[in-house]
């Protein structure tokens, strides 16, 4: 590792300490020394991993809030606070691009400016006419626990965590979190060392045949996240243990005891009616078990999928057109990760991947697949066992398919640079690129004339 991933691991370390130093100094600090401390913290972190470097993020941070003291808050300022922001990372990724990644500190404003930019519009959408608190504002952006690697949170959730007068009960969801980072990392480096994105361009993968080379990359891609799931869980966990995350419930039995005799804010406070899952990034259970490529997107890297669909697609309803609006959250997102080519290539896939599946559903359902399949036995073995092993021959299958899709795409997010891509996709002939542009046509052109489309 180099030195900064170094300083990363040993700063992603030292939150957990630091984590448990607040939790016990939170009953005993106001909201301004809470916003003192957490900046003092982080500003130290990000010194401690970037050094020098760190001044691109403040420079930022600090300049886009005295714009907006300066000229107010409109939608001037919004959209310029968004494209000043996007552009500096832009020009972080081109001074530091190369085939071989290495972390910089694009890493931290890539988290800082979606902070910028979502409290820059959230002003505006309160219609205050100018920011609030300076340290304030600078203590959630630099929030020790989440700005080196996340998860997202908006500042309404920081305003709510820095009135907080009691230890949050929160330590057990913070172990549970930090056991499964931890599974994952180690899953990730057991089988790290073995194989290199490098091995998918190499003389001996090109030898395989197109089926061994797909399912390759299904198993290879589905280990290659257990990294970011794995730092994503053990970074939420640190925040975690703070309270950030905090989530206030009320069930229908606590409305009833509310409307009777129940203090509401007991009822708030109660057990039964909180969680700490409310800045989770990754919904390993969904993630895991997900039949759909839509249901993956929206259980893996939760948060900044949240922070797009609030500030850019939402936003982009001005076009009336939800194909337009689409495509921008997309571009957004490649700008956002980096302008390699391979990561271009991710987002496209995904795209395609989701409108095929929408328009497969519109002309069938796993339900008519399996009386499809079972239709072929004998009227007597068409139900009981041999119907359930239909379906899940049939679950199997798609379970199949939507991962290698994913980690067809992926490919393209962990070998960058086009003419990589160029050499892996070459030797599997674009297959899903094809295949996925041709069902849009067909569907576009054809299968609406000769298919009654289903109906609910």
């Amino acid at each position: 590792m180099s030195m900064n991933e170094d300083n990363l691991v040993i700063a992603m370390l030292l939150a957990y300490p630091l984590a448990l130093l607040y939790r016990h100094l939170i009953p005993l600090t106001s909201p301004l020394t809470k916003d003192l401390l957490l900046t003092f913290t982080g500003l130290t972190l990000y010194s401690f991993c970037f050094g020098v470097q760190c001044f691109h993020v403040l420079g930022i941070v600090i300049g886009c809030y005295m714009f907006v003291c300066k000229f107010g808050v409109s939608v001037v300022t919004c959209v310029m606070v968004f494209f000043v922001s996007l552009s500096h990372l832009l020009y972080g990724y081109l001074a530091v691009s190369g085939v071989n990644y290495t972390i910089t500190w694009t890493l931290i404003h890539c988290s800082a400016i979606l902070k910028v930019i979502g409290y820059v519009i959230d002003l505006y959408d309160s219609k205050k006419e100018c920011p609030e608190s300076f340290i304030s504002y600078l203590a959630f952006v630099v929030f020790p626990f989440t700005s080196l690697v996340g998860p997202q949170f908006q500042y309404d959730r920081y305003k709510k965590f820095r009135q907080a007068t009691e230890k949050p009960d929160s330590l057990r969801y913070a172990m549970e979190r930090t056991a499964l980072g931890v599974i994952y990392i180690a899953i990730f480096y057991s089988i790290n060392g073995f194989t290199s994105a490098d091995f998918l361009i190499s003389s001996t993968f090109q030898s395989y045949g197109l089926p061994h080379k797909l399912v390759f990359i299904t198993f290879w891609t589905k280990w290659l996240v257990t990294k970011y799931c794995g730092v994503w869980c053990v970074a939420e966990a640190a925040a975690a243990i703070t309270g950030i995350g905090k989530v206030e419930k009320v069930t229908m039995e606590d409305k009833d005891r509310e409307g009777r005799d129940s203090d509401k804010e007991e009822i708030l406070n109660s057990a039964s009616t909180v969680s700490w899952d409310g800045i989770s990034n990754i919904h390993a259970l969904k993630f895991e078990t997900s039949l759909t490529i839509q249901d993956e997107l929206t259980s893996f890297n939760v948060q900044v999928h949240q922070w797009v669909k609030r500030y850019v697609f939402k936003r982009c309803r001005v076009f009336n057109n939800i194909a337009i609006s689409r495509l921008l959250s997309l571009l957004f997102l490649y700008l956002w990760h980096g302008i390699y080519v391979g990561f271009l290539n991710l987002f496209v896939v995904e795209a395609l991947g989701s409108f095929c599946e929408e328009v497969l559903n519109k002309y069938t359902s796993r339900e008519e697949l399996v009386r499809f399949v079972t239709n072929w036995l004998p009227e007597g073995l068409r139900k009981g066992m041999f119907e359930g092993m239909a379906r899940g021959l049939l679950v199997g299958a798609q379970y199949l398919l939507k991962n290698m899709c994913v980690g067809y795409g992926l490919v393209g997010f962990a070998l960058r640079s086009s003419e990589r891509c160029q050499v892996f996709y070459g030797s599997v002939y674009y297959c899903f690129h094809v295949g996925m542009v041709v069902l849009l046509v067909m569907d576009g052109f054809v299968l609406r004339r000769i298919v009654k489309v289903k109906t609910v």
